[in-house]
């Protein structure tokens, strides 16, 4: 029989594979399966903590459940009412930089009408000028 594969030693550690009779006449197969169940037991062993370890953490803890919170509320309040501010400031300072200058009534209908008596499109001139030398 062949030694098994590092795959067959999988199989066996998930249960997938059951051990057969080239482990008990194959030593070292036997060792290395006895290597892969000490390296498993410590893997799964539960950790050692000693109690002068887990005692300073416990107590702080119970330090900070004992505490009374910050009123955290009140500070939610002043930001939200900061923030509305900001927002209706800027607004406000956007509509009165973005004010256009009026033209008048003939200035108006006088653009209208050029535009209206044009045979060519206004997009077109761009183009005109790629052309011109």
């Amino acid at each position: 029989m062949k030694h098994w594969t590092e795959t067959d030693f999988q199989n066996w550690l998930y249960g997938l594979r059951d051990e057969d009779r080239h482990l008990s006449e194959c030593s070292e197969c036997q060792g290395e399966m006895e290597r892969l169940k000490q390296e498993r037991n410590q893997i799964v062993a539960e950790p050692r903590v000693s109690h002068e370890f887990l005692a300073p953490q416990r107590r702080r803890i119970y330090q900070r459940v004992e505490q009374p919170r910050r009123n955290t509320l009140a500070l939610r309040w002043v930001l939200s009412a900061a923030m509305l501010l900001l927002t209706i400031a800027g607004i406000t300072f956007q509509q009165l930089h973005n004010t256009s200058p009026a033209i008048s009534d003939e200035q108006l209908f006088s653009d209208l009408s050029s535009i209206e008596q044009s045979a060519e499109p206004k997009a077109i001139q761009p183009i005109h000028n790629l052309f011109e030398n």
